[in-house]
């Protein structure tokens, strides 16, 4: 496991990654990745990854449609 502090950067807060981390997950300084928060922990993966596209479609489903899904299972 590495650790690393959050930095100020403008508004925003950044936090940087050491090499050995980002080979590892296959990720090179410039990719666009895609940040979710799940169970109170962070996840970055590369955003062009289809299972991610897929998972926000679903996930942006679930929270258009809960009020007629709830209906639906009862």
């Amino acid at each position: 496991m590495h650790t690393t502090k959050l930095t100020k950067i403008g508004n925003s807060t950044g936090v940087t990654l050491p090499r050995e981390v980002l080979s590892a997950a296959g990720l090179r300084r410039g990719d666009e990745v895609a940040v979710e928060v799940r169970d109170n922990r962070v996840e970055i993966s590369k955003s062009e990854d289809p299972h991610n596209r897929a998972m926000e479609i679903g996930r942006k489903f679930i929270r258009r449609y809960a009020r007629a899904m709830d209906i639906l299972s009862r």
